[in-house]
């Protein structure tokens, strides 16, 4: 009890620092004058935000991995889309577990490479759920290496990956996904400078023993010729029509079934007469012989036309459109 000071003693320090007799420190920071550099080179704000057709790709892409995925791994794979982030490449680099799967893959006819990223536990799951396995919890990560026939696996998966990407970016723009090399460390993987911007698209893969992250890194200088194609995700009234996208609903148009049906005629009858109608009666239509008749397409009255036969069957031959009003 001898450090504790008494009352008198507490009220004298208190005096003495008021009165600026007794120093004290100040953990606040002198002021820096210090005027930092501001790079023009990187582009502000994020840059996957400007190119909302992305968000389009990456959604068609989920879908399709998630009925690829279980070719490979014989089980139940679900895929949901995680995160889109635009940094820089070093920044992704060093957020990479060791092992992982880096497969360096073009994007033509865009210039430069991308980066497909398998995480090494995810991996490990394909394989364990492949040859009939429980879990990977046992596999020791740290230091070790893919196996010949890790490696083979992952080339399988990585090539319906790369499909997918090329049939998800189809009704956007034409590409063709082209497979370069494979890389377990980030370090070796230069792409592009450290400093330059990636948009990483990161996929989160679950299987019945086991999940992981697949990263699908593209440089924006490779997305930059194409960028104004890629804003155009949400158009204005007075936007030119894409000629792409109307190419592509044209032929969903084109592949579509419809159901037509043709009006004959019509009538009126009583209650009385319905019931006492019999086999051999006849009801008289209100078309004459030689009228046109109503063909009707998903229930709209779209088309006249004469009844007949055709190859032996009944047939309508359209003879005028209905227009509308």
């Amino acid at each position: 009890m001898g450090n504790v000071l008494s009352q008198d003693e507490v009220d004298s320090l208190l005096g003495g620092i008021g009165e600026g007799k007794v120093e004290t420190e100040t953990d606040v920071p002198e002021e820096s004058e210090e005027v930092k550099a501001y790079d023009f080179s990187v582009p502000a704000g994020p840059l996957h935000l400007r190119m909302p057709a992305l968000g389009i790709i990456n959604e068609r892409l989920t879908g399709l991995l998630r009925k690829s995925l279980p070719i490979v791994s014989k089980n139940v794979v679900d895929v949901s889309l995680s995160s889109t982030e635009s940094v820089k490449f070093s920044e992704f680099c060093l957020s990479l577990p060791v092992p992982t799967s880096l497969n360096i893959f073009s994007i033509e006819p865009l210039k430069g490479y991308s980066i497909v990223v398998l995480e090494g536990t995810l991996v490990f799951s394909f394989v364990d759920s492949l040859f009939g396995g429980s879990g990977v919890s046992h596999v020791k990560l740290e230091g070790r290496c893919f196996t010949a026939i890790e490696i083979k696996i992952i080339e399988k998966i990585v090539k319906i990956i790369l499909g997918d990407i090329q049939q998800a970016w189809s009704d956007v723009y034409d590409v063709k996904t082209v497979f370069s090399h494979s890389e377990m460390d980030p370090q070796f993987v230069r792409i592009i400078q450290p400093e330059d911007m990636v948009i990483v698209n990161k996929f989160e893969v679950e299987l019945e023993n086991g999940s992981g992250i697949i990263n699908a890194c593209i440089p924006f200088s490779c997305l930059e010729p194409i960028e104004d194609r890629l804003k155009s995700g949400f158009h204005d009234e007075a936007q030119e029509v894409d000629k792409e996208w109307r190419k592509y609903i044209e032929k969903k148009i084109m592949d579509m079934t419809v159901e037509l049906s043709c009006t004959m005629g019509m009538a009126k009858i009583k209650g009385r007469e319905l019931l006492k109608m019999k086999i051999d009666d006849v009801i008289l239509l209100d078309q004459n012989p030689g009228n046109f008749v109503i063909v009707n397409v998903e229930g709209i009255p779209k088309f006249k036309g004469s009844p007949g036969s055709c190859n032996n069957r009944k047939a309508v031959k359209i003879g005028d459109i209905i227009k509308e009003e």
